[in-house]
């Protein structure tokens, strides 16, 4: 199995580490199951993002993998508004363990923390398995002046008005941004899109200079010589980035990414969760799925349900003090 490309914030990951790496429970007791024969028809997975974009991509993988490892019909149902379609899948009848949602539990912490949403769902959903870990990065065109991180902030400190292009309002993005700016005591205008393609787009199209992504979003652009990559929100650089520094390098203590999931509605019999997450979890350290996720420019990295419920918790902190800080 390659190793994993990077790590999760040194806060992170010794917070991660204590809670174990716990299998998934076995049922116990004998007669027929609620999973005898699962799946006995095609799964869907919502994906409350755009086709096209990094959450759509890592689960149109993860799906076909399942097809060609197992024989499991899994597709991929897209729809837009990503807090909204928690709500709606949390209050749905998706019970029976052939509707899954995919979300991260950092998202849904930092949607709590700016009140786009109400309640905690990331407390409540079941995790079925993380599959990757996918750092910030900080973009300009390949013909950009600026070819460095200190380039592009001395410029915003000289003019506060340089447009700066990310997915989404008042949540994850933004105020991931927000604080990157007020460390690095810059001010830019950051203008939200609806998706990744839309942002990427917009910034390629000379509408903005700076496209916030995440690696697996900027590295099929970068690969073509259409972008190049200032710095990256990882703990260590990348493999497939090795002479694209790290934001701490350039002397901003910012360390953030993303994770990937599958989730599925809290009252899913166990022993539907138990197949799930036994066949995900052989599914991400297979090889192939491995060297599919990288070449994406996404870094394997698996959780368990309960380590993704203690990741959960510990963003909820990081992005109550974020919130606190930038509204204070």
């Amino acid at each position: 199995m390659k190793k994993q490309l990077l790590a999760l914030s040194l806060a992170a990951a010794l917070f991660l580490s204590a809670a174990g790496c716990s299998k998934p429970t076995e049922s116990s007791g004998g007669g027929s199951s609620a999973a005898d024969g699962y799946p006995e028809k095609a799964i869907t997975v919502i994906v409350p993002f755009s086709a096209g974009g990094e959450h759509d991509l890592t689960a149109r993988t993860i799906a076909t993998r399942l097809q060609e490892m197992f024989g499991w019909t899994v597709t991929i149902q897209n729809t837009t508004g990503d807090s909204a379609a928690a709500i709606e899948y949390m209050k749905g009848d998706y019970t029976d363990g052939y509707t899954l949602f995919m979300h991260s539990p950092e998202v849904m912490a930092a949607s709590l923390v700016s009140g786009q949403l109400n309640e905690p769902y990331y407390e409540d959903f079941v995790y079925l398995g993380n599959f990757v870990y996918d750092p910030l990065c900080i973009c300009v065109t390949a013909d950009s002046p600026y070819n460095t991180i200190e380039d592009l902030f001395a410029a915003a400190k000289e003019d506060g008005s340089i447009n700066w292009a990310c997915v989404g309002a008042g949540g994850k993005n933004e105020m991931d941004a927000q604080n990157l700016w007020d460390i690095a005591g810059v001010s830019f205008n950051y203008v939200p899109y609806d998706d990744a393609s839309k942002s990427r787009a917009a910034v390629l199209g000379g509408h903005a200079v700076v496209y916030q992504s995440y690696a697996s979003g900027a590295k099929s652009s970068v690969d073509a010589g259409e972008l190049k990559v200032l710095a990256v929100g990882a703990d260590e650089r990348l493999d497939f980035w090795p002479d694209v520094p790290t934001l701490k390098e350039c002397g901003y203590d910012v360390t953030v990414g993303l994770t990937r999931c599958w989730d599925i509605h809290p009252d899913t019999p166990q022993e539907i969760v138990d197949v799930l997450t036994e066949k995900l979890e052989e599914c991400v350290a297979d090889p192939t799925t491995q060297e599919q996720l990288i070449a994406m420019g996404q870094s394997p990295s698996w959780m368990t349900n309960e380590e993704m419920h203690e990741y959960g918790e510990y963003y909820y902190g990081v992005y109550g003090d974020i919130y606190a800080k930038l509204n204070g």
